[in-house]
């Protein structure tokens, strides 16, 4: 990763910590509350696509954290901090028992079996009445303090989940440049020679996978204390948590590492912008929505990063060519 990404997410994230100093509107930072959600959830699943697996079943692991923490502090009066952690477990988990009987799978079999996992998962919440309270949901107790990570106004939020989404972006960063990244890149390019060089690519998928659900069951967690309500419909929503954050990566630049982070700052505050203009006007903010995107992948295939890296490069061939045309045409004068 190159020194000047790494100093514009440095610079990024000190503008994020003092903007609540500067914003103080509630709407403001509730939309920036959601777009670090969707940073963090979409870095997560941009672990994956860094080996070049897709997955469409990352509202699995949402689900399941949202789902882990709001039970065990409602029926069990688990602190919601403990049961973040604990969340990231079952996630972890529950990634195992998706990934294991779907390894073997490649491409788009692998990409629509995780989307059906993640219906399964909403039916079985559906279900399971006595624990998960069916269709109607459950609600958060209102015990307000840093305990309990509940507050009367947004800010304490917004710097929690901001501290989630700096320590997942230095996770990987590190991770992308790391041998474990190297290994996840030659995966995406050529799996069968990364085998004959001895490295375990059964098992490197299995940690990537684990890694990155348990990271989306962490915010998963946090969104089930941050709106109180939890039910099936949303928490294992296919468009909200699934292929929004895989848009995300894709139109910012998949399996980079800043790429997922310009896609979910792009994408997020323009759908909750439209949302809130087209209110009255319904479907109209999603033909919008839809419009934007086509136009980006259209323009841009390989990503917004891409396509600067391309503008950038172009720009430095023309400099080196006007570079050298004038050193040409002065040694001409000389002679």
């Amino acid at each position: 990763m190159s020194k000047r990404s790494i100093l514009g997410l440095g610079i990024a994230a000190l503008v994020a910590l003092v903007l609540p100093l500067v914003v103080k509107d509630q709407y403001v930072q509730h939309v920036a509350i959601v777009t670090f959600i969707y940073i963090g959830i979409t870095v997560a699943w941009n672990l994956m696509a860094i080996g070049g697996t897709l997955s469409l079943g990352h509202a699995a692991f949402f689900g399941v954290g949202a789902y882990t923490t709001a039970i065990l502090f409602i029926k069990f009066g688990v602190n919601p901090w403990v049961g973040i952690l604990l969340s990231m477990v079952t996630s972890a988990l529950t990634a195992l028992l998706l990934v294991v009987p779907l390894l073997r799978l490649r491409g788009p079999f692998f990409t629509l079996s995780s989307l059906a996992f993640v219906e399964v998962l909403r039916l079985l919440a559906i279900w399971a009445v006595p624990v998960t309270n069916g269709s109607s949901g459950l609600t958060t107790p209102s015990d307000q303090g840093f305990a309990y990570i509940s507050f009367e106004n947004r800010e304490p939020y917004y710097y929690i989940v901001l501290a989630f989404v700096i320590i997942v972006v230095a996770f990987s960063v590190w991770l992308y440049g790391s041998k474990v990244g190297y290994h996840l890149r030659a995966l995406k390019t050529d799996e069968q020679a990364l085998r004959a060089l001895g490295v375990r690519t059964n098992g490197l998928k299995i940690s990537i996978m684990v890694i990155s659900a348990a990271i989306t069951g962490a915010f998963g967690a946090f969104s089930a204390i941050y709106y109180f309500v939890i039910e099936p419909e949303t928490q294992f929503s296919m468009m909200l948590y699934s292929v929004q954050p895989a848009l995300n990566g894709i139109i910012g630049g998949m399996g980079t590492v800043v790429g997922p982070i310009i896609g979910a700052v792009l994408m997020t505050p323009l759908g909750e912008w439209l949302h809130t203009a087209f209110s009255g006007a319904q479907g109209v903010n999603f033909m919008i929505y839809g419009l934007v995107l086509i136009v980006i992948v259209r323009l841009l295939p390989g990503g917004l990063v891409d396509g600067w890296n391309q503008l950038f490069s172009r720009k430095q061939t023309s400099k080196i060519s006007s570079d050298a045309a004038e050193t040409s045409a002065a040694k001409g004068g000389e002679e």
